[in-house]
């Protein structure tokens, strides 16, 4: 039994094709995942995947082996997917920027009169531009923009 992913961005890389794992390396140089009798004799550890991929390092046939080639694995092979992924899926401050002042711009805030007759906003469009006005603050501190 290997390794599956079941973190942030598991669909976009199906995470089931990369089965990470340990394979035994045998005095033959071949692999296997099967420990039976007939593979009980092993040279080290390689860190395979489902997918094809294969490690550059023999591990040492122990158990420490066996956790750095799934560490090679892990940090070789998955990493640089669910990175890849997540770079495919992540906005940019400058993008959520636009966005909130596309936003802010579209609102329609509803007003009312306070007693001595003057307009003044809702309780809730006083909350709804507040929390818009700190969100663009945010936005802008993040992508070092200058509010418009």
């Amino acid at each position: 039994m290997g390794i599956v992913y079941f973190g942030l961005y598991a669909d976009a890389i199906d995470s089931y094709s990369h089965e990470g794992y340990a394979a035994r390396v045998r005095p033959d140089g071949s692999e296997t995942s099967v420990w039976t009798y007939e593979t009980r004799e092993f040279v080290g550890y390689r860190a395979c995947c489902e997918c094809g991929w294969r490690g550059s390092t023999t591990y040492p046939p122990t158990q420490e082996g066996e956790d750095q080639a799934d560490e090679e694995w892990d940090h070789d092979h998955l990493r640089p997917l669910i990175d890849a992924a997540a770079r495919a899926h992540t906005v940019t401050g400058d993008v959520l920027l636009a966005f909130v002042r596309e936003l802010r711009g579209s609102l329609q805030l509803q007003e009312t009169t306070d007693a001595q007759g003057g307009v003044v906003l809702t309780e809730h469009s006083r909350g709804v531009l507040a929390a818009v006005e700190r969100l663009e603050q945010l936005l802008d501190d993040q992508s070092g923009g200058t509010p418009s």
